[in-house]
């Protein structure tokens, strides 16, 4: 995590971020968070960071991404199945609505 964002202001914004949209779960909002804050920008960057199964991260990301979606994912490795993402404009504009 990068030295200026503790994990206490992650959880908070993680936190913030489900109230505005409460169909996040924990992960999801992490996921997204993550992105916003520029902690990880792949699945097993944040699988790793963040001790979660990649394979469960993976489940997240997919169910983060599509149509009027926050993320996007923008490449994906078919060996490893390291899932690059990025935010939307719905993914921005969630992020701007938190304090």
């Amino acid at each position: 995590m990068p030295e200026d964002i503790s994990e206490a202001q992650f959880l908070a914004y993680a936190d913030a971020l489900r109230a505005q949209d409460p169909a996040l779960s924990p992960i999801m909002a992490g996921i997204v968070a993550a992105v916003f804050q520029g902690i990880a920008d792949d699945s097993r960057s944040f699988s790793k960071l963040f001790g979660i199964a990649h394979a469960l991260v993976l489940r997240e990301i997919n169910l983060l991404s599509g149509p009027d979606a926050p993320i996007e994912i923008t490449d994906r490795d078919a060996r490893t199945q390291r899932t690059h993402i990025k935010l939307t404009v719905k993914g921005e504009e969630l992020c701007s609505r938190v304090p």
